[in-house]
């Protein structure tokens, strides 16, 4: 097959939606196809925009042996939601501009969401090249805006971005959502559950490097229990309460909490921990992705914290990726990642905000070495048999198989 993938995130920025794009892309190729992704100069979660992209409008690369087309965006430092608004336009506009000048023939289209947009994109390009659009949904636009109060329910906004969504559906010959939750969102939004095919996020096991060396040395935490949040700081992810939780086993001078990452919640937590003084906690920035797998094997257990507000779908990636290098997670969830962890017995959840469980859950770990090691076992065997990018790439290609044969 000739595949048109079309993602706004992409390698080398950081986070679920880039990986996804990379990992599906790079193994669909491996497998035999012809991919082409169109996407976005490098610039989300990253504090400068790389060398060999500054300056440019519109380039072209090889990555694993895909053909990566880069279009501008309007990008900000500022983080208001109509520079947002404006981010997501712009990519709408310059990948249909620059998309549809692309040689072909393709076979099929994928478009990635979020950005919503970006599906609009998808439904103009596969017309344009008369194929069919398969519709890869992260999360549900606009009931996640809706859910994190970014939108009001029944606003002008929240009824044009319905309508944008119904109509993306509607001309998408299958939608693939990533988690159970919002494939029964999408069922019950009246949605013929023949058109829609799960396919999971995960873990590219031939990615990770479990003999990359801890950092425990140049970090000064020698035996220390080590509980390791890395990811985007947002307000989804509730940081907060690691640091509430730290107060609470102040008295426990052998638990260290590491905070790494970036975004618009930063500087309060960074600010929050200066006041309060905690040597139990230390805030590094973001780590270039080779860094990675020596925090993972720095850690006796990872978090994934989240907040109430839309994230009961939610299965984070830094809980999978802890998983794939044996360390036992702590989700703050009451949702499908916290079913997924009790299912699989690989961690502890405890509900969203309540920093007294949080800090409980991490005294029954660190008081238990045996149960630790068991239910690190436990995750990597998840993802090992569930949740390995491979195979979920196959379930992708059959989706694509199938839709190409219904042409």
């Amino acid at each position: 097959m000739r595949i048109l993938y079309l993602s706004q995130y992409y390698s080398p920025e950081f986070g679920a939606a880039a990986a996804r794009a990379r990992s599906m892309s790079r193994w669909l190729a491996r497998f035999g196809h012809e991919v082409t992704v169109v996407t976005t100069l490098p610039n989300y979660l990253l504090e400068t925009i790389p060398e060999p992209y500054r300056g440019k409008r519109w380039m072209q690369e090889e990555m694993d042996g895909v053909q990566v087309y880069r279009a501008w965006l309007y990008t900000s430092s500022k983080r208001d939601n109509w520079r947002r608004m404006a981010n997501y336009l712009s990519f709408m506009l310059s990948s249909w501009w620059h998309g549809r000048g692309l040689p072909g023939p393709f076979d099929v289209v994928i478009a990635s969401s979020p950005p919503l947009f970006l599906g609009l994109t998808g439904v103009a390009l596969a017309r344009r090249f008369r194929v069919p659009l398969v519709f890869d949904v992260r999360d549900m636009w606009p009931e996640i805006a809706v859910k994190q109060g970014i939108i009001k329910s029944g606003s002008l906004m929240e009824r044009t971005w319905r309508a944008m969504a119904d109509f993306t559906y509607d001309r998408s010959a299958a939608i693939v959502p990533v988690t159970t939750g919002i494939k029964q969102d999408m069922i019950a939004r009246g949605l013929s559950p023949e058109k829609i095919s799960l396919v999971h996020n995960g873990v590219d096991l031939e990615q990770i490097q479990e003999n990359a060396h801890d950092l425990r040395n140049e970090l000064g935490l020698g035996e220390k229990f080590v509980a390791l949040f890395a990811g985007l700081i947002g307000v989804m992810q509730e940081v907060s309460v690691i640091v509430n939780a730290a107060l609470l086993l102040k008295d426990h001078p052998n638990i260290q909490f590491l905070i790494v990452g970036d975004g618009v919640e930063r500087d309060k937590i960074a600010k929050r921990l200066q006041t309060l003084q905690l040597k139990s906690v230390t805030l590094l920035p973001r780590q270039p992705r080779e860094r990675m797998p020596h925090f993972l094997n720095t850690a006796d257990v990872c978090l994934a914290t989240l907040s109430n507000a839309g994230a009961s779908d939610a299965v984070p990636l830094k809980m999978l990726e802890g998983w794939a290098y044996r360390k036992p997670v702590i989700i703050t969830s009451s949702g499908v990642g916290a079913q997924l962890t009790t299912t699989w017995e690989a961690g502890l959840a405890t509900p969203p905000g309540d920093a007294r469980a949080l800090a409980d859950a991490i005294l029954t770990l660190e008081a238990d070495r045996a149960l630790l090691k068991r239910m690190g076992e436990n995750g990597r065997r998840c993802i090992e048999e569930k949740l390995n990018r491979e195979a979920l790439a196959r379930a992708m290609e059959q989706v694509l198989t199938g839709v190409t044969k219904q042409k």
